[in-house]
C-alpha cells in the first residue's frame, strides 16, 4: 500500500511517499480502506520532533490521527461488515496518511448520511477535543456562558458548534477576516483579537476554552465566574501547578488531550445528522502533496480543516 512516512524528525520535506506492506489486524480490530485523512497541527509537531518525548525514535512513522473510509475486512463477530462507511480518531501512533489501516473497533463510528468522506475525515480529533474539553469541570448546562479562543481553526470551529449544541451562549475570539465565518458556525458574539483583548471586556464566563493555547490561566481567571474553568490544548508547567491546587479555589485550570472514543464520536455524528455540527474543509491534498499540506497547517492560517484525499 502507499503511505506518507517520515524516517526522521525535521521539516515538511521529510514527508516521503512510499510503498509498505499491508497492515495486519489484531483481535478486536477492523481493516479500513482509507478514502480521506484529516491533517491536524499535532501532525507537524510530531513531524518536527516537538513531541518526541511521546513519540520516541522508532522510524518510519506514518502520521495522521483522523481517518474516514470503508471497512475492507472485519471479523464475523464484528458489528461492522465490508463496505460500511466509517470514521475514527486514531491513537498517538497515527497511521492515517496511508491507503489502509487496522483500527480498534471501539474507536470506529458509522459516517452519518449526507456527510462526505472529506468532511468525516476532518471531524474526529478536533471534534472530540472540543467535546471532551467541555466535560472538564462538569458538562455544559443550558444557558452557560462559554468563550472559545481560536474559534476559526480546526478545534475552535467545532468547539463553537458543540457548545451551541449543548445549550451554551458562545463568545468566539477570532481575526477580523474570520468573523463572518465564525458567526456562520452559530457564535452569539465574536471578538476581534486584533482590536480587543478578550480578557478586558468585563464579561464573565462559565468555561473558557483556549483552543489554540495562546492565552493562560492567570490572564483568563479574571473572566471566569466562580466555579468556572479554563481549559487549554497545550499544557505548561504553570498550568500543571494551577491545576494541582484546583481544590483550593473556586476557579479551575485544566488541560485536554483528546482520547479516541467511538461512543463519543456517535454523539458528534448524531449532531452532524441533525445539522447542529458541520465540518468545514478549506482544502484537500493528495498524498504526494504532503509537504505542501504541512506547510499550510504549520502556517496556522487554516480556516476549519484541511485533509488528504486518498481514494
Amino acid at each position: 500500500m502507499r503511505a506518507l512516512i517520515i524516517n526522521r524528525y525535521g521539516g515538511p520535506e521529510e514527508l516521503q511517499l512510499t510503498n509498505l506492506a499491508m497492515p495486519r489486524t489484531a483481535p478486536g480490530e477492523v481493516l479500513v480502506r482509507i478514502h480521506a485523512a484529516g491533517i491536524n497541527p499535532v501532525d507537524y509537531k510530531i513531524r518536527n520532533g516537538s513531541m518526541k518525548f511521546f513519540t520516541g525514535k522508532k522510524f518510519p512513522k506514518i502520521l495522521g490521527g483522523d481517518i474516514a473510509g470503508e471497512v475492507e475486512q472485519a471479523d464475523k463477530k464484528s458489528d461492522y461488515k465490508p463496505g460500511d462507511k466509517v470514521f475514527a480518531m486514531l491513537s498517538m501512533k497515527g497511521g492515517g496518511y496511508a491507503e489502509f489501516i487496522s483500527v480498534k473497533e471501539s474507536q470506529l463510528c458509522p459516517i452519518p448520511e449526507g456527510v462526505s468522506m472529506k468532511e468525516a475525515a476532518a471531524t474526529p480529533l478536533a471534534a472530540l477535543t472540543a467535546l471532551q474539553a467541555f466535560r472538564k469541570g462538569g458538562e455544559i448546562r443550558q444557558g452557560d456562558q462559554v468563550l472559545v479562543n481560536g474559534a476559526s481553526g480546526g478545534v475552535g470551529s467545532f468547539a463553537v458548534q458543540i457548545a451551541k449544541a449543548m445549550g451554551a451562549r458562545v463568545t468566539a475570539v477570532a481575526s477580523l477576516r474570520n468573523q463572518d465565518f465564525v458567526y456562520s458556525l452559530g457564535a452569539d458574539k465574536v471578538i476581534d483579537y486584533g482590536r480587543e483583548d478578550f480578557t478586558q471586556t468585563g464579561e464573565r464566563y462559565d468555561k473558557v476554552f483556549d483552543a489554540v493555547a495562546k492565552s493562560s490561566f492567570p490572564r483568563c481567571s479574571r473572566i471566569l465566574k466562580k466555579g468556572g474553568i479554563y481549559v487549554t490544548t497545550v499544557p505548561n508547567r504553570g498550568l500543571f501547578w494551577h491545576a494541582s491546587i484546583n481544590f483550593l479555589r473556586g476557579k479551575k485550570a485544566a488541560f485536554i488531550m483528546a482520547r479516541p472514543s467511538g461512543d463519543d464520536l456517535r454523539i458528534i455524528a448524531d449532531w452532524m445528522s441533525r445539522g447542529l455540527v458541520r465540518p468545514y474543509v478549506q482544502q484537500s491534498f493528495l498524498l504526494p502533496e504532503g509537504p505542501r499540506a504541512h506547510e499550510l497547517i504549520e502556517s496556522e492560517r487554516v480556516r476549519g480543516k484541511i485533509v488528504f484525499h486518498i481514494l
